[in-house]
């Protein structure tokens, strides 16, 4: 099985950090047309619009629909702090949402589950995942535990710090509650996908992989040198590719303005 990951698009009329989010957007689609026709699935990780705002939303349905992706790629979304869920829920009619109206929902495959979380709250840029929500979260790991599925959690915010617990400002609050209930799940949960940080990254949490994009718009760097901080430094774009096997989850990053490329051939001995 073959996942597109994007996330952070921040759809706005105006440039962001001297970057154009609908250029870039339309560029991110125009390369997974040229080179993941093959994909199974896209799922887009929140923020697709920076504000926001109906227009917005309405300027990515018309980015996504000029692009002509087949049908089976039409985008699963998730929103994220810059997004508005009821602006959202009124355009995205086709998105689900749970019985308390928030954006949550699943998709079963054969034995696989796909879990896709609403951890947004108005006026926070921080992740919030009140207890309405946990249940939700709840109630459908336990129906994979007694289906033997494997399954694979999408949302915005990290569950977990990126670096010291004092210097995570914007990750999930109820990142204990949050914690309480995966690890319970620790056998079936295969592996965390989030956004909202821009940033490449990957490890392991509570035994569970992880990993996340940077931003479709305008990825930032991280420093480590004496406090986690972000900054901006007009590093490349990217998105996600996830290979699920059965045997193995391999993520590789496609830098997607990057489409001169002088391939080496790899499907033959190249000592010839």
């Amino acid at each position: 099985m073959k996942i597109i990951h994007l996330s952070d698009i921040h759809i706005h009329s105006e440039s962001i950090l001297a970057n154009n989010p609908i250029e870039r957007f339309s560029l991110a689609l125009d390369h997974i047309k040229n080179n993941h026709l093959d994909a199974d699935m896209l799922i887009v990780s929140g923020d697709i619009s920076h504000q926001g705002d109906l227009a917005s939303y309405k300027k990515f349905d018309e980015i996504f629909t000029k692009a002509n992706l087949p049908d089976h790629l039409n985008a699963k979304l998730l929103i994220g702090n810059h997004d508005d869920r009821e602006h959202f829920k009124n355009y995205f009619t086709k998105t689900p949402t749970d019985k308390n109206g928030f954006v949550q929902y699943d998709i079963e495959i054969s034995d696989r589950r796909f879990l896709f979380l609403d951890t947004i709250e108005a006026n926070s840029h921080a992740g919030h995942y009140c207890k309405k929500r946990q249940l939700w979260l709840q109630n459908k790991l336990d129906e994979s535990l007694k289906k033997n599925q494997n399954v694979f959690i999408f949302m915005h915010h990290n569950p977990f710090p990126l670096a010291q617990l004092e210097s995570d400002l914007i990750g999930l609050v109820d990142r204990d509650q949050f914690r309480s209930i995966v690890s319970n799940y620790k056998k079936i949960i295969k592996h965390i996908f989030f956004g909202h940080q821009h940033i490449t990254v990957s490890g392991n949490y509570l035994g569970i992989p992880f990993s996340a994009p940077r931003s479709i718009n305008h990825p930032l760097v991280p420093n480590f040198s004496k406090e986690y901080r972000l900054g901006f430094a007009n590093t490349d774009p990217s998105y996600n590719i996830v290979l699920l096997n059965n045997d193995s989850l391999i993520i590789h990053n496609e830098d997607f303005l990057k489409t001169s490329v002088n391939w080496f051939e790899t499907t033959k001995d190249i000592r010839e």
